[in-house]
């Protein structure tokens, strides 16, 4: 009886679904992001040979040693790990971040968590602060907070919001690595 069901459906044609957009991951985070700096479009790639540990602890620490990774490089309180692919270990291990890096250079970037709003021509801060539930900081600009991981939800999000000039991700930049 088993079989032949197994037979059943294994003889079933099966209609192949017709693919979306492609949304490349890598765990919870994405391998390229793009978004809209006023009218100049940004995209970062995501560098898999580098996780980043931002307030690291000793487990966190002992862990990514144990897998063969190196600290490359410190800077206050991040700590840029060398590891063989970056895309896994964040996988393994919630607590690290991404490192990307802008198109075409060398620039790090890590988001460490919030999006920053500009406010656009004529439009207060704290209306806008208002309206986004963030808080004024220097300049005029708004940070919006949230986890890490939704940052890139966050501003694509924001990015239509009235009275928004230009919106990005808080990132950590970095100098270059060892």
């Amino acid at each position: 009886m088993i079989s032949a069901l197994v037979a059943v459906v294994v003889s079933q044609v099966v209609t192949p679904v017709a693919p979306t957009t492609p949304v490349e991951f890598a765990g919870t985070w994405p391998t390229v992001v793009q978004w809209r700096d006023g009218a100049v479009e940004r995209s970062v790639h995501l560098d898999e040979s580098l996780v980043a540990e931002r307030d690291g602890d000793e487990h966190t620490g002992a862990a990514l040693r144990s897998a063969g990774a190196m600290v490359s490089f410190k800077k206050g309180r991040m700590r840029l790990w060398r590891v063989e692919r970056a895309s896994v270990v964040l996988q393994s291990e919630p607590k690290l971040l991404p490192v990307y890096r802008d198109e075409g250079s060398t620039k790090m970037r890590v988001p460490i968590g919030g999006v920053l709003v500009v406010p656009a021509k004529g439009v207060a801060p704290s209306k806008l602060s208002a309206d986004v539930n963030g808080t004024v900081v220097a300049n005029g600009v708004v940070r919006v907070p949230c986890a890490p991981t939704k940052v890139f939800e966050l501003a694509r999000s924001l990015s239509s919001v009235t009275g928004v000039s230009w919106v990005q991700p808080d990132w950590w930049l970095g100098a270059q690595p060892k």
